[in-house]
């Protein structure tokens, strides 16, 4: 059984993973950082990107000084995940993706925020934040009181600012043929590397034939969508638990 490393969680577009509790993950250390922009991790938006991002996480784990660490990337948490773990694999255990993006067919909501006006995505966002519940609901997530104060938490954790400052950065990177030879690359050096996804939304998911053909797992949580964690915390965790043991 390998030994039971630290766990860095890298959320997504928005900070849904923020107030999440990984009760279940035993006393291991887990981090769950804000990446620039989010949360407490106030900066110009200049200074926001999908690179930034990936080396303040990997900063996060050297400062931590815990050794190798599992790498948990959540949709575009999954980009900056591909960053961080071709730039850095002597500090990383493994790579688990869910529904991380691979391709612009994957970074379709980041591209519309891209190109909207900024008053505009002022408007859209703080529309969600008013509103979590209807939020969750435009989305296919049946509301009840825990889903919608995580839905908040995540909404109200960073400004309409970061949230296109990070859209663009992942449209440009995602782009770039580089973005798929960092895949390979990650491949190529044996570290294990895992795909998750959530049962409605799977066959969204545009992953290359080659990722399928050498990931060391694919894993379909059942009952839920691209956001498995605020619908099932508890059935994410254990697969977590599972793919890190």
């Amino acid at each position: 059984m390998a030994e039971a490393r630290p766990i860095i969680f890298i959320h997504g577009l928005f900070h849904i993973l923020q107030g999440f509790t990984a009760a279940g993950l035993g006393d291991r250390l887990v981090m769950t950082p804000d990446l620039p922009g989010y949360g407490s991790h106030e900066v110009g938006s200049s200074e926001i990107s999908v690179a930034s991002a990936a080396e303040y996480v990997h900063g996060r784990i050297r400062a931590a000084n815990c050794g190798r660490a599992h790498i948990v990337g959540h949709s575009i948490g999954g980009a900056v995940g591909v960053l961080l773990v071709s730039e850095h694999p002597e500090d990383v255990a493994s790579f688990i993706n869910v529904e991380g993006n691979f391709t612009l067919k994957d970074a379709f909501w980041s591209a519309k925020i891209a190109n909207m006006p900024a008053r505009e995505v002022e408007t859209l966002i703080g529309g969600y934040q008013d509103d979590p519940e209807g939020w969750l609901k435009g989305i296919g997530i049946v509301p009840n009181p825990e889903r919608i104060a995580l839905a908040g938490n995540g909404l109200n954790a960073q400004p309409a600012a970061t949230i296109q400052a990070m859209a663009r950065s992942v449209v440009e990177v995602t782009s770039e043929s580089s973005y798929l030879d960092r895949v390979r690359k990650i491949l190529e050096r044996k570290i294990p590397f895992h795909l998750v996804a959530g049962e409605h939304s799977r066959e969204g998911w545009d992953v290359p034939e080659f990722v399928l053909q050498q990931a060391a797992s694919f894993t379909v949580q059942p009952g839920v969508g691209h956001l498995m964690m605020l619908e099932d915390a508890k059935g994410f965790l254990n697969i977590i638990q599972e793919l890190t043991s």
